[in-house]
């Protein structure tokens, strides 16, 4: 029977984070394991877990790497290494997702091979992640959703399922979608070590999903977006970055030409770390 893992990135927002879990929590089918992978927030993260755990009768692991910059791509590599599940569900702090989320995540890897889920999340307004409470979420209610919001997951949803199929038809594709979403992303296990994981010398903010999908890809999976009646919900916050500048644009397009060639293994990522500073673990 295979077990699976929630991961769950977070860089401070408490209170973000506390709603995200709660969803998880409150499963139709519970993950195996919750790791909570911390960039190196100032806000006590850890406190804040050892209480939420002994409130709500849950396992919760903690690996926390010094802030030196946005390594988004080795804190959620440093969480996989504490896995130890079968298939890994990677969420952010500010995604809250349905009751039955999970659960359409182990159906679907019981009978789908060489795949990666890559779900698109409803987008709330600062009002609407206002007014979802943790009892909202406990309950599954999520009316505060429009018709508007819930349509453009349904166009999203046969966007992605038509290059799905057309990869399948084309074998190995170089399109590169449907486009990896690292926030509500869900690959086995197998799957991700098989490309060494994230590439871990993509420090600050974007690239590392686009580089990641690109060996999935190469290395002969299909993405696949299952998330129609179950899906990731994304509350509201100022961006990260500055404007959509991406640091690392030109080191993405120079791996890009190495994927193209097949070269789908990054040498820096699971087994290999490209920096070795100290990683923090605890249970609680």
């Amino acid at each position: 029977m295979k077990t699976i893992a929630a991961i769950i990135t977070v860089h401070n927002r408490i209170s973000y984070l506390e709603k995200c879990l709660y969803s998880l929590i409150n499963q139709s089918v519970k993950p195996d394991e919750i790791i909570i992978c911390d960039d190196g927030s100032y806000e006590n993260v850890a406190d804040f877990l050892k209480s939420f755990s002994k409130q709500n009768n849950c396992l919760i692991k903690y690996v926390r790497q010094e802030f030196n910059g946005f390594r988004v791509a080795r804190s959620r590599n440093n969480a996989v290494l504490y896995s130890k599940s079968d298939i890994l569900v990677f969420l952010d702090s500010d995604v809250v997702i349905t009751q039955n989320y999970i659960k359409s995540i182990y159906d679907f890897f019981q009978s789908n091979h060489k795949y990666f889920i890559t779900n698109y999340p409803v987008r709330l307004t600062q009002e609407q992640s206002d007014k979802l409470s943790l009892d909202n979420i406990a309950q599954n209610k999520f009316d505060i959703i429009t018709l508007k919001q819930k349509f453009k997951i349904f166009r999203q949803f046969i966007k992605d399922y038509f290059y799905t199929i057309t990869n399948k038809l084309r074998g190995i594709s170089k399109r590169y979608s449907p486009k990896l979403r690292g926030g509500c992303l869900a690959i086995t296990r197998e799957d991700f070590f098989a490309v060494n994981g994230y590439d871990e010398r993509f420090i600050g903010w974007g690239n590392e999903d686009d580089n990641l999908s690109k060996r999935l890809y190469i290395y002969g999976l299909n993405g696949r977006n299952i998330g129609l009646r179950e899906f990731p919900i994304h509350l509201y916050h100022t961006p990260f970055h500055n404007n959509g500048y991406r640091s690392n644009k030109n080191l993405a397009n120079e791996l890009k030409k190495e994927i193209n060639a097949g070269n789908f293994y990054t040498p820096y990522g699971m087994l290999n770390r490209y920096q070795k500073d100290e990683i923090f673990y605890a249970e609680f």
